[in-house]
C-alpha cells in the first residue's frame, strides 16, 4: 500500500509532535503511518503520546542499534531464530516462524525475568522491523510480518492455561503496543481441538486488533491450507511428508535445564528488602539524585499483576510516568506472581534524579504486595 496524501497530511502532523524524541533511523513515513493505522480511533495528541512512549524505549534501551546486533542472548539458544524470508504469496509479507509447540516458554519463564524475556524478543521484532523498513525502501510500499505460530507438538498440561493467559499475552501486548501494524496476520498453524477451543477463552483477552489478524489453520489438511499464504521455499523443512516438499531451515528449541530455574538456585540475600503494599489504583515511588558514573541497582517481584519501570528527570517530580524518560523499558501491567524477579543494574549517564516506579493504578479492587530492594551509590 502507498500513503495517500491524507495520510501525509497526518504524517507530518504526527512527526512535529514528537520530532524531539525521534530518531533518524525510526523516521520513516511508513514508521509513523503504523501508529496512525494502529490508533485510528484515537486523536492525533493521544496517538502522538502512545509513540512518544515506544521513542523512549526506544533510547532507554538504543533500540536502532538492536538489528545489528548478534542473536546471542542466552534465552535465544532455547528461543530459535524464525524469520525465513519473503512470502511470495502476499506482498511486501516476511515470514516468521514461531515453533509454539516445541518452544518452552514455562521453562523460559522459570529461568529468567519478564524483563530478560523482553529484552531478548525486542531483538527479534527490530530485526523483523529492520526488514520490514527495508522493504518499503526498495518497493515504496508499505510491508509486513507474517507470524506464523506452528503449533505442532504442543501438549494440553496445568501450565498451559496460565502460561496463555499471563506471560505469553504480555509478550502479545507488549508487541502490539510497541509494534503497531507491522504483523499482518498471525496464523496459528496445526491446530488441535483443545488450542482451538483454548482460544476462545483466550480470545477476548488479546487487544482487538490483534484478534482481528489471527487466521486459524486446523490440524486436517494444515500443510495444504498454509500455502494460501507463503510458498514452500520458506516453509520449514522439519513439516515434510510424502506430499510436501517444504525449503526453509529452521533450528529446533532446546528446552531448559531445571537447574536454570530460578527456584533451583541458591541467591544472595539482599539486606535491603522491603515488603511494600499497593492499594488499587495506586503507585509507590524511590526517588535519589545520582551524579554521572553512580550505580543504580533495583530487584522486583510482586504478587499479581503489576507495573514496573526505571525513569530519570531533571526535576524531583514526574507528571507523567508513562512518557517520562525511561533508564529501562516500562511495562504499565505485567503478569504475575514473579516466578523470577527483574533485577538489574545501571551506570548513569548524567547528572538527575532517578526513580524506580512500581504501578498498580490498572487494579479496580486488589492491593498489590511487591518485594522491592533499590540500591543508590556510588562506584
Amino acid at each position: 500500500m502507498e500513503i495517500s496524501e491524507e495520510d501525509k497530511k497526518k504524517i507530518e502532523e504526527l512527526r512535529e509532535l514528537v520530532k524531539d524524541d525521534l530518531t533518524d533511523y525510526y523516521d520513516t513515513d511508513f514508521n509513523i503511518l503504523r501508529w496512525l493505522q494502529g490508533h485510528n480511533n484515537l486523536s492525533i495528541s493521544e496517538i502522538a503520546r502512545k509513540l512518544r512512549h515506544h521513542l523512549k524505549l526506544r533510547k532507554a534501551w538504543n533500540l536502532d542499534e538492536f538489528h545489528l546486533k548478534e542473536r546471542n542472548h542466552p534465552i535465544h539458544n532455547h528461543w530459535k531464530y524464525g524469520i525465513t524470508g519473503e512470502s511470495g504469496i502476499i506482498e511486501n509479507v516476511i515470514v516468521n516462524i514461531e515453533q509454539c509447540g516445541k518452544t518452552d516458554y514455562n521453562g523460559m519463564m522459570e529461568s529468567f525475568s519478564i524483563m530478560e524475556i523482553m529484552r531478548a524478543r525486542t531483538l527479534d521484532l527490530e530485526q523483523m522491523l529492520a526488514q520490514v523498513m527495508s522493504i518499503e525502501r526498495k518497493t515504496g510500499k508499505q510491508a509486513y510480518i507474517l507470524y506464523v505460530m506452528d503449533i505442532t507438538g504442543l501438549e494440553y498440561n496445568k501450565h498451559l492455561y496460565n502460561l496463555v493467559t499471563g506471560s505469553m499475552k504480555s509478550l502479545a501486548d507488549f508487541m502490539a503496543e510497541h509494534y503497531v501494524e507491522m504483523i499482518k496476520f498471525f496464523v496459528p498453524t496445526c491446530v488441535p481441538n483443545f488450542a482451538n477451543a483454548l482460544f476462545v477463552v483466550v480470545k477476548p483477552l488479546l487487544p482487538e486488533k490483534t484478534r482481528d489478524k489471527v487466521r486459524l489453520i486446523p490440524e486436517h489438511n494444515w500443510r495444504k491450507d498454509i500455502l494460501e499464504f507463503a510458498k514452500p521455499i520458506v516453509l520449514p523443512s522439519i513439516w515434510n511428508d510424502e506430499n510436501h516438499n517444504f525449503s526453509a531451515n529452521i533450528d529446533l528449541p532446546i528446552k531448559y535445564p531445571t537447574d536454570m530455574y530460578y527456584s533451583n538456585q541458591t541467591h544472595e540475600k539482599l539486606s535491603n528488602l522491603e515488603t511494600i503494599y499497593i492499594s488499587a489504583g495506586k503507585i509507590h515511588t524511590v526517588c535519589n539524585y545520582l551524579k554521572k558514573g553512580s550505580r543504580l541497582k533495583w530487584w522486583c517481584r510482586g504478587n499479581r499483576n503489576f507495573g514496573f519501570g526505571v525513569f530519570w528527570s531533571e526535576k524531583e517530580k514526574i507528571a507523567d510516568y508513562f512518557i517520562a524518560n525511561q533508564v529501562s523499558p516500562c511495562f504499565p501491567w505485567m503478569p504475575d506472581p514473579s516466578l523470577v524477579p527483574m533485577e538489574d543494574s545501571i551506570i548513569v549517564d548524567r547528572d538527575a534524579y532517578y526513580h524506580v516506579w512500581v504501578s498498580n493504578e490498572r487494579s479496580w479492587w486488589f492491593t498489590l504486595e511487591a518485594q522491592l530492594a533499590v540500591k543508590f551509590g556510588e562506584l
